[in-house]
């Protein structure tokens, strides 16, 4: 009986031993399990701060040309990695590794802290584990882009017969004509390092040794008004087009409807609808004279007192200060290629390139629309079919 006693004391001991150590390894597993979590929350920190950060610096390549843009892309990086926190503090300058490749419009950034303290691990001599992450981004080409403004402009071409002074630029008195000479010539621009022979807008066919750079702040006329005006691609065509409807789209005066109303309110507000390279959209009849100058007038308000500064290739007096590219005055346009418009009367027109202006006052109704080139447009949608050099989206690609 006394022996009994003894093994049943016995092996309760051998099993409260077992249920300690037991309960020490799953302390031990519980505690490695909350370091892993809270060095996992971390590192989505350090990714959710490489990744703002390198769309941001690639956000530069959609306003400059690639080999401008590298001091802006690098600069708005490290501002958005800075803009983050890391383990609910700030991150430091020095943990943020930022690269710019103008060649592929893409930037990369790395988020790295080398002092990351545990909790439990410690015990195992493990006092600090470096986290670190990394992303990239880069704006490629695309296809489509929203709230374009009605306003079609044809590319640049070079007509020798037409441009008398030989600037090869089409000054206000000037008439060209494209296809009256055998000499008229068309190249579209095809992007950073293109062939020096491209004549369409953002090439540098125009501008060696002049102050527009790849035509930045040049002057455009974005649409006649007289008909009378050289500008005037046929007789009785004034180039406005008809965008697709956007049923979410805001009015900034009156309705909706179609014709001369909808006209207005796309110069005026946002169309968010989807415009394709490539795709034919319906050329509005007549020359909305009246529609057009209420619709920059109303656009205008919005930046009342904003002008374009020739001297320092900015816009001065914005609302929106330095950031004035967010100005509801700096628009989409919509290019095509010069030799479409043939004939007049009802026809459709396809695009092949969207380019940002930021649109000029307009003092009386016979004036025309001018606005000065800036550059790239960013898209909105995934690159499609058919990509323009001046149309860019961000992508995340790594």
């Amino acid at each position: 009986m006394h022996r009994r006693m003894d093994g049943l004391r016995s092996e309760r001991g051998a099993v409260t031993v077992l249920v300690a150590v037991s309960m020490l390894t799953l302390l031990a597993f519980l505690a490695l399990a909350i370091d892993l979590g809270m060095l996992y929350v971390a590192h989505n920190d350090a990714q959710r701060a490489a990744d703002a950060a390198a769309l941001a610096g690639a956000s530069a390549f959609l306003e400059q040309d690639p080999a401008l843009a590298v001091s802006t892309a690098h600069s708005r990086a490290m501002e958005y990695a800075r803009r983050n926190t890391f383990q609910n503090g700030p991150i430091d300058s020095t943990e943020v590794d930022i690269r710019v490749v103008p060649e592929s419009a893409l930037v990369g950034v790395i988020i790295h802290r080398d002092t990351v303290r545990t909790l439990f691990a410690r015990v195992l001599g493990i006092r600090m584990v470096p986290i670190g992450a990394y992303a990239a981004a880069e704006a490629v080409d695309a296809g489509n882009a929203r709230c374009l403004k009605p306003f079609a402009i044809p590319d640049m071409w070079n007509d020798p017969n037409g441009d008398t002074n030989g600037n090869r630029v089409w000054d206000p008195n000037e008439n060209w004509v494209y296809g009256d000479n055998p000499g008229d010539r068309y190249e579209a621009f095809t992007g950073s390092g293109g062939s020096p022979t491209e004549t369409g807008y953002g090439s540098t066919f125009r501008n060696p040794g002049s102050l527009f750079t790849n035509d930045f702040g040049r002057q455009i006329n974005m649409k006649a008004q007289d008909p009378q005006s050289p500008y005037v691609a046929t007789p009785g065509l004034f180039m406005p087009w008809q965008v697709p409807v956007d049923p979410s789209q805001k009015a900034c005066k009156g309705g909706f409807g179609g014709g001369a109303t909808a006209y207005r309110n796309n110069i005026c507000s946002c169309n968010n609808s989807p415009v394709q390279l490539g795709k034919p959209y319906p050329l509005e009849p007549g020359n909305m004279r009246g529609p057009t100058f209420q619709g920059v007038g109303e656009l205008i308000k919005e930046d009342p007192n904003a002008y374009w500064d020739q001297a320092s290739q900015s816009v001065k007096n914005s609302i929106y200060g330095s950031g004035w590219m967010s100005s509801p005055r700096v628009v989409k346009l919509a290019m095509f290629a010069p030799g479409q418009i043939t004939k007049s009367g009802m026809q459709s027109i396809t695009f092949n390139n969207f380019g940002l202006m930021f649109i000029e006052a307009q003092k009386k109704q016979q004036d025309p629309v001018t606005g000065r080139f800036l550059y790239y447009v960013s898209g909105t949608d995934a690159p499609g079919g058919n990509t323009g050099s001046l149309i860019k989206t961000l992508k995340l690609v790594k």
